[in-house]
């Protein structure tokens, strides 16, 4: 049985390790994209054809054999793991893109609420105003109202007449002339009314509705 070297156990070390590095490059390639896939199943080609060599070669060019297959293993590895941190990489930066984007939403989703509420508030003020502004409005005609039928004290009804009671004939004919004098009275306007109690020395006759001036001069 023949021995083997030194140099051919080194070459089938470096043809197990170049078919490995090729198993395990074939498996990332199906994760990867198109471009960087192709790039790395070409270094997996290599890294297979590097392990694929017969005994008879490796007993015959065992350096030659263990040096192919070592690059090629060396190729495909640092390959290997630049696509591998591309893609790692790819993950994190879609991840924050997508972190940012939730943000992003959340923060419109609360601009467009606020908007929303400014919107109605402006609305209920508005209301608000209006409303304040009709019954500001209302009480203005119902102190017009009120006003125009009260009228001016010169205008004030006379105060209702006296019952007469059922006493002595000298006060029936002491009443006549009263009255008497008071149709007299009721006949001046209230210029003259005012005028006479003047003339009579009376007092606080200005502000006196007619009836009240008849009153006072009877």
């Amino acid at each position: 049985m023949a021995t083997t070297t030194k140099a051919e156990r080194k070459a089938l070390e470096a043809i197990d390790e170049a078919a490995e590095a090729a198993k395990q490059g074939k498996k990332v390639a199906k994760q990867l994209p198109k471009k960087p896939a192709k790039q790395l199943r070409d270094l997996v080609e290599d890294a297979r054809e590097a392990s694929d060599v017969s005994k008879k070669a490796v007993r015959k060019h065992p350096a030659k054999v263990a040096k192919r297959a070592s690059r090629a293993t060396d190729a495909l590895v640092k390959a290997t793991a630049r696509a591998l941190e591309k893609a790692e990489k790819k993950v994190r930066l879609r991840a924050k893109a997508d972190r940012a984007a939730e943000e992003a939403r959340q923060v419109a989703e609360a601009a467009a609420e606020q908007a929303r509420e400014a919107k109605t508030l402006k609305k209920q003020a508005a209301k608000a105003e209006k409303a304040a502004a009709r019954a500001e409005k209302e009480s203005a005609d119902a102190q017009s109202n009120l006003d125009a039928e009260l009228g001016t004290p010169d205008e004030a009804p006379a105060p209702a007449e006296p019952a007469a009671t059922d006493e002595s004939s000298s006060a029936d004919q002491v009443e006549s002339a009263d009255e008497a004098e008071s149709t007299d009275l009721n006949a001046l306007t209230v210029v003259a009314l005012r005028q006479r109690a003047r003339d009579e020395g009376k007092t606080g006759y200005s502000r006196l509705s007619k009836a009240q001036l008849v009153e006072l001069l009877s």
